[in-house]
């Protein structure tokens, strides 16, 4: 029953294996106050050794076969369609919203009256 704090090299899952071997639930509360931390980081970093445990017991050992294909790489994707092309019923063709507007200069009409006694 050693409830002296981690090495700061050790790793975090150590917390949990010294944690676990405290029987005495007065010495596992000192513990987690010499160590700074709280019951539920460790059964957070509990849950983490496990999962790890598991996926590495689920991972193949050996390594993978040789591909005579080479290299594979990803097909890219084709590309995101704008939503400038639409289809609309006739009747909107000739919309003032649809029209565009034309930066062309218009024509200006200045109009001189004389009065001849």
């Amino acid at each position: 029953m050693n409830i002296d704090p981690p090495d700061p090299d050790d790793d975090a899952f150590g917390l949990v294996e010294q944690y676990d071997s405290i029987e005495d639930p007065y010495l596992q509360s000192e513990f987690l106050d010499a160590v700074g931390t709280t019951r539920s980081y460790i059964n957070a970093l509990r849950l983490r050794r496990d999962k790890e445990a598991a996926r590495n017991a689920s991972a193949p050992e050996a390594p993978c076969p040789p591909d005579d294909k080479g290299l594979r790489h990803r097909v890219p994707r084709p590309p995101l369609r704008g939503r400038g092309i639409t289809t609309r019923p006739p009747k909107y063709a000739g919309s003032v919203r649809n029209k565009r507007r034309r930066n062309r200069a218009r024509p200006e009409f200045v109009i001189i009256i004389f009065k001849l006694d």
